[in-house]
C-alpha cells in the first residue's frame, strides 16, 4: 500500500513586492491567521502545470477521505532555509481560478488580480487550512516519492515535488494541528529573536478578529511572545529558579509564553493585549497550574505577577483592577 501523497514547493522569500505588500511569506500568513484559509499560486514559466492531472488526483482522493495531505513550503530566507507546512483543502491546476472567483479572496493581493488572466503564470494553487513554521531539521523526513531521497538534498532546479513523510513528521503534525496551544507554544520557540533586544513599552492597535470556523477569537503574534520570553532570559517569572528542562531548539531553559489578561478578554480593551507587558514567561508547572489548579491555588501568585506587570500595562493603555483580574481566572 502506497504512502499518502504530498507536495513540497521551494521558492526564494521575495522582499520585492509590490507595496503595500512585505514579502512572501508575511503575506501568505497574514491571510491565513486571519481568514483560517489561504491559497498560495506557485509561480512557474514552463507552459504546463506543476502537477500531473494523475498525481493531482490522487492527492484531491485522499482529501475527499479526509486524510491529512500536506503542502511543505521550503523557504530560501536570504540563505537559510525555512520550512513551513500548509493542511491542503484542495489542489487547483493552473487556470482552474477564474479571475472572480470567491477564490480570489483567500490569495494575497500583490499576486490576485492577474489570477485566471492571460498574465497568470501559476504553475499550481495549492488551497490551504493552516500555515505554520516547523523545524527545518525535518526536511531530512521529507523525502521524494520517486526516489525516498530527502527533499532537502535535492540539487535539481525544480521547484515542486511530490514526496512522503516520515511516521514520526505524521505524528508530530498530527499533534500540532489538534492542540492550537501546544502549535502556538512550538511557533514561539521558532521564532529567531536577538538576544540583547530591548523594548519600549507602548499602545498597540486592537487585534483583528479571525474568520471562519474560528470566527470572534484573536490571533496571537508568536514573534511577540518569544520577545516577551527573550526579555525574561527564559526564566520563570513566577520562580526564577524553576527549570525543567533544555529546549532543543533554543538551547536555552524551556519555558512557555501566558498573556496575564487572557487574549479572550480583548473586546473589553481599546488597544492590544498581544503586547510584551501582557505576557510573562513560565516554566511548564506554573503554566498548567494558572490554567488548571483551584482558584485559591493561584490567587496569590496571579497578584504577584499583577504587581509586577501593572505600571507597564498602564504604559500600553491597558488599565485593569487586580480584582478584574483576579475575575478572568474564576
Amino acid at each position: 500500500m502506497s504512502r499518502p501523497l504530498h507536495l513540497a514547493l521551494k521558492f526564494p522569500v521575495n522582499y520585492n513586492l509590490p507595496l503595500p505588500a512585505s514579502d512572501t511569506i508575511t503575506e501568505h500568513r497574514i491571510m491565513c491567521e486571519t481568514k483560517n484559509r489561504m491559497i498560495w499560486g506557485h509561480f512557474s514559466s514552463a507552459p504546463k502545470s506543476s502537477v500531473s492531472e494523475k498525481n493531482r488526483q490522487r492527492i484531491c482522493a485522499q482529501i475527499r477521505e479526509e486524510q491529512d495531505s500536506f503542502t511543505f513550503f521550503i523557504a530560501n530566507n536570504r540563505g537559510e532555509r525555512e520550512l513551513f507546512v500548509g493542511r491542503l483543502n484542495q489542489l487547483y491546476d493552473r487556470g482552474q481560478i477564474p479571475s472572480k472567483s470567491h477564490l480570489t479572496s483567500f490569495i494575497p493581493s500583490y499576486y490576485s488580480g492577474v489570477v485566471g488572466t492571460s498574465s497568470e503564470q501559476v504553475g499550481v494553487f495549492v488551497d490551504v487550512s493552516t500555515f505554520f513554521k516547523v523545524d527545518s531539521k525535518w526536511l531530512n523526513n521529507i523525502t521524494l516519492e520517486s526516489s525516498g531521497q530527502p527533499v532537502g538534498e535535492v540539487k535539481n532546479a525544480r521547484s515542486v515535488f511530490l514526496v512522503n513523510i516520515s511516521e514520526d513528521l505524521e505524528k508530530l503534525l498530527s499533534e500540532l494541528l489538534t492542540n492550537p496551544e501546544e502549535n502556538f507554544q512550538y511557533q514561539v520557540e521558532q521564532e529567531d529573536v536577538s538576544q540583547d533586544i530591548t523594548i519600549s513599552d507602548k499602545p498597540k492597535k486592537e487585534l483583528p478578529k479571525k474568520a471562519g470556523k474560528r470566527a470572534g477569537s484573536f490571533q496571537r503574534d508568536a514573534k511577540t511572545s518569544k520577545i516577551a520570553i527573550v526579555l525574561a532570559k527564559y526564566k520563570c517569572e513566577i520562580d526564577d529558579t524553576h527549570q525543567d528542562f533544555i529546549s532543543k531548539t533554543t538551547g536555552e531553559n524551556y519555558v512557555e509564553a501566558h498573556h496575564l489578561i487572557p487574549i479572550s478578554n480583548q473586546d473589553k480593551y481599546e488597544h492590544s493585549i498581544d503586547i510584551e507587558a501582557n505576557i510573562v514567561s513560565l516554566c511548564v508547572s506554573c503554566h498548567k497550574k494558572l490554567h488548571h489548579a483551584p482558584y485559591a491555588n493561584i490567587k496569590p501568585i496571579l497578584e504577584k505577577l499583577y504587581d509586577a506587570r501593572e505600571t507597564r500595562l498602564e504604559t500600553c493603555e491597558i488599565r485593569i483592577t487586580k480584582s478584574e483580574l483576579l475575575e478572568c481566572y474564576k
